[in-house]
């Protein structure tokens, strides 16, 4: 007699499905995204652009999806503070530098930024819920800043904004030799600004992020080790691992390349962010603790 097929645990079968359904959704947004792009000829419509929104949302759905379930907040807040996370780390700032270096850099990309980020937040927050829902946006940011008086919260923003500019130029030059030859193969008009201009640019990326990952910082109440895994998952998911996973534009190389290098200055800055803008000894149960008080 053949043996009996054992059903998925529970908790395995959710996972699967709520991944799922974070891909379904992804993929209808970068579907819609493209469209709105560019009607008269979407590029998502191939076999390749396809397959890689797909697997785009299955990253998205493993990446944010837990993350999501850590934020003990009500659907409507939730989903609110992930679709400002997908839209301002994986557009924004993008954004930003792509109208550096790129010339006639569509403003476009704002607006299917937000249909990625909207199709990629719904289904997180719908089918990757927490376990409770005790807490406020409002709560957490007002237990973080009464942690602190208020000007070391200033110096402690400033060091963390100045310190994204480093952080991007050390990695950004290990990158660089790909970008150049990829730029110089295709003919791509590729611009290098002035050091005033870009100083400027990276320093509004730094203060972007730096209170961006700050507030994620605080709603996650976490301790800085867990802190920093959270804050580098979502940066680096957001702003490489998702896009870059797409461009189907790019050789291997540049998108492997441009994904090594923002997944460290992920796990860089992250830490940077949790050790100035988080307290070690901070738990749940403290938070709980604070809150029944």
């Amino acid at each position: 007699m053949s043996e009996a097929i054992e059903p998925l645990p529970p908790s395995v079968a959710r996972t699967w499905r709520a991944t799922g359904l974070v891909v379904l959704s992804y993929l209808l947004a970068t579907v819609v995204a493209s469209v709105v792009s560019r009607p008269s000829h979407p590029k998502v419509l191939a076999p390749l652009p396809l397959l890689l929104a797909v697997a785009a949302g299955a990253v998205g759905a493993l990446s944010i999806g837990p993350l999501a379930q850590r934020l003990r907040l009500a659907t409507v807040p939730r989903f609110v503070v992930i679709a400002l996370l997908a839209y301002l780390l994986g557009t924004v700032t993008n954004e930003v530098e792509a109208i550096l270096f790129i010339k006639n850099s569509s403003p476009m990309v704002l607006l299917t930024g937000a249909i990625l980020a909207l199709g990629l937040a719904i289904p997180v927050t719908l089918f990757w819920p927490p376990k409770d829902t005790d807490d406020t946006v409002g709560s957490a940011l007002r237990s973080s800043l009464a942690s602190r008086h208020w000007w070391s919260w200033v110096w402690r923003i400033a060091v963390a904004t100045l310190l994204w500019v480093p952080v991007y130029f050390v990695f950004a030059a290990a990158d660089a030799p790909f970008v150049h030859r990829y730029y110089h193969e295709t003919g791509t008009t590729f611009t290098i600004p002035s050091n005033g201009v870009l100083a400027s640019a990276e320093l509004s990326r730094g203060l972007l992020h730096a209170l961006v990952l700050g507030a994620l910082a605080a709603l996650l109440r976490a301790n800085r080790r867990v802190t920093w895994w959270w804050l580098a998952v979502a940066f680096a998911a957001l702003n490489a691992w998702l896009p870059l996973v797409q461009r189907a534009d790019w050789p291997y190389y540049l998108r492997t390349a441009n994904i090594v290098e923002i997944t460290c200055d992920a796990v860089a800055y992250g830490g940077l962010v949790a050790l100035l803008l988080t307290r070690g000894h901070r738990s749940r149960s403290m938070a709980r603790a604070e809150k029944a008080s």
